[in-house]
């Protein structure tokens, strides 16, 4: 785990339909508002008759006297009497007769107005499905500038026009190369259409019937998580700048980590577990379970894999519900904090429940991250920071983390304080320095700043903070010119994300520098390290080789991991 500036991190589309291809085909929706899925949708109000007032007439027994001897029990008695049989038959008629009569009243009213609702309710049903209600039909047309638009089916001739959209077992390598096989760059616009969001509607609302569908014919962008979708996925590093030996060094560093999962489910920096037995050099130092279990699942849902969809769904499961299980219920919320600087952990473990919750619509993992949710909040510093105990005045590097968990969290469907938000960017801006970098804490001083400036930087953007604003133009060109690091993987993390993002003029060359470090650097040796990475830095030094590794992975799912923010607004950009 990291130390000062160290730690480890992140920040809406059902995973693709095997199959061969598919068609779109016209659909013909009526012209009604979309109906809620509720418990209560279907529910019919009750329809109220009015009646005419009826006579009272009087109920018997007339008093209270009269009412308890009418039901009073027959007497104990030592020596019953014998009665003879016409007695007790002309006795037991008698007593049925006066029940009768005596509930004669309601029960016949009950009866009544029972027959009546049920007829008129009848008669309501049969009218409303008589009713000739007008149908207007939806269809896709083809217009002489080829944009398709919708129109009233019976207002012109209109040809159809039916669209394939492939939908395949290709792995993403595989529909990269086939992506690339015949240009060197790919064009946006000549790509297919790609996979529809992820996101769950019912956990977010956002994604779905507020939202307008994105035009056909254009990847998705603004942030969010579509296009961690196998097909997208493929499509997305093809147009950002990945390569086929990137992607799989994706896929060999995953399965790294898969082998490297305890039979409980978790991941741990120390590799003591059994499938290791130390048979990998430089593990960890830190016994934070929570983050290094957290770390593991984000590289492997980074790459659209989920305990429902791709090859490793049930270790995934296996770690989520060990996180889960890891939950310690507190007056501040549900803590999955571990280690001894637990707000890392915290935050690197919300993070992953809350990405698998909206990429699946798990809704049982969407309480437990909105749990994790309220931990963070109640543990914010007054001055708007976090550190890596609850309440403790904040530097940048835990913020940042926990940042990145809350609009994660926003993303699955959780309401965020109106106040949390705001208090953090307060945080943030008091780091700021006049030559536009961010410093550790307000007692740090300028010295090795280039990780601080690009978790600044990250934190404002998702905070709100437009692209073209000075100050963080000013940054993102000091971390340009400082380059990829060979070995602080920590600081290649933020700031690939950040050039990424703002699609900078120096993406293009920071990537390829940075793509080939890390595709020459991974282990191909024929060991039990193969597929993994180490870099000796103090961050390696505590997080170790599992650490290293999954950060390694999630700068190379840079080009789908998160759509870039942007060009279609993920965030609510405040000035």
């Amino acid at each position: 785990m990291p130390t000062n500036d160290s730690a480890m991190t992140s920040s809406n589309n059902t995973p693709p339909v095997s199959g061969g291809a598919s068609k779109l085909v016209t659909v013909s929706p009526r012209n009604r508002a979309p109906q809620k899925t509720t418990d209560t949708v279907n529910s019919i109000p009750a329809i109220h008759l009015k009646t005419q007032p009826r006579k009272s007439q009087p109920r018997a027994p007339q008093s209270l006297e009269t009412f308890l001897n009418f039901h009073r029990p027959l007497p104990n008695l030592a020596r019953p009497q014998i009665q003879s049989p016409n007695e007790t038959e002309e006795r037991e008629n008698s007593s049925l007769r006066g029940r009768i009569e005596n509930h004669r009243n309601p029960l016949s009213s009950v009866l009544i107005s029972m027959v009546i609702h049920l007829s008129l309710f009848f008669a309501l049903a049969l009218i409303v499905m008589a009713m000739d209600k007008p149908i207007t039909t939806i269809s896709l047309i083809a217009t002489p500038d080829a944009n398709p638009v919708l129109e009233n089916l019976n207002q012109a001739d209109l040809q159809f026009v039916e669209i394939e959209v492939p939908i395949d077992n290709q792995s993403p390598m595989e529909m990269l190369a086939d992506a690339t096989a015949t240009k060197d760059s790919v064009n946006a616009d000549d790509l297919p259409i790609v996979s529809p969001s992820i996101a769950n509607p019912v956990l977010n609302p956002n994604t779905a019937e507020n939202n307008p569908p994105a035009e056909v014919g254009k990847l998705p962008t603004g942030g969010g998580l579509e296009g961690r979708a196998t097909d997208a996925r493929a499509r997305l590093a093809a147009l950002r700048g990945g390569t086929l030996a990137s992607e799989a060094a994706v896929e060999e560093g995953l399965r790294w980590i898969i082998n490297h999962q305890r039979e409980d489910g978790s991941w741990r920096f120390i590799h003591d577990q059994p499938s290791c037995q130390g048979q990998c050099k430089n593990q960890g130092t830190n016994e934070a379970s929570t983050a290094a279990t957290g770390l593991a699942l984000m590289s492997l849902l980074g790459a659209g894999y989920t305990h429902q969809t791709g090859p490793y769904q049930q270790q995934i499961e296996k770690g989520l519900q060990y996180l889960s299980s890891k939950m310690r219920l507190t007056a501040r919320g549900g803590s999955l904090t571990s280690g001894s600087k637990g707000m890392y952990a915290h935050a690197i473990a919300t993070i992953a429940l809350s990405e698998a919750s909206t990429m699946t619509g798990d809704s049982g993992l969407g309480k437990v991250a909105d749990l994790a949710r309220q931990y963070i909040e109640t543990a914010q510093h007054k001055a708007g920071g976090w550190r890596y105990d609850p309440g403790a005045p904040g530097d940048m590097t835990v913020t940042g983390w926990q940042i990145m968990a809350l609009k994660s969290c926003q993303l699955s469907g959780s309401r965020l304080g109106e106040l949390t938000m705001i208090q953090a960017e307060q945080f943030v801006d008091s780091l700021a320095t006049s030559n536009g970098r961010f410093s550790y804490n307000t007692d740090d001083s300028l010295e090795n700043s280039a990780t601080t400036t690009a978790i600044g930087v990250l934190s404002k953007m998702y905070l709100g903070a437009g692209m073209n604003a000075g100050s963080l133009e000013q940054a993102t060109r000091f971390l340009s010119d400082h380059g990829p690091s060979k070995n602080n993987v920590y600081f290649n993390y933020y700031a690939t994300q950040v050039l990424h993002h703002r699609n900078d003029p120096r993406w293009q060359d920071w990537n390829e520098t940075m793509r080939e470090h890390l595709v020459t650097s991974q282990d191909h040796s024929n060991t039990h390290q193969a597929g993994s990475w180490y870099f000796p830095d103090p961050h390696g030094q505590v997080g170790g080789r599992l650490y290293t590794t999954a950060m390694a992975v999630m700068i190379l799912e840079v080009y789908y991991r998160y759509l870039p923010l942007y060009e279609n607004d993920a965030v609510q950009i405040n000035r």
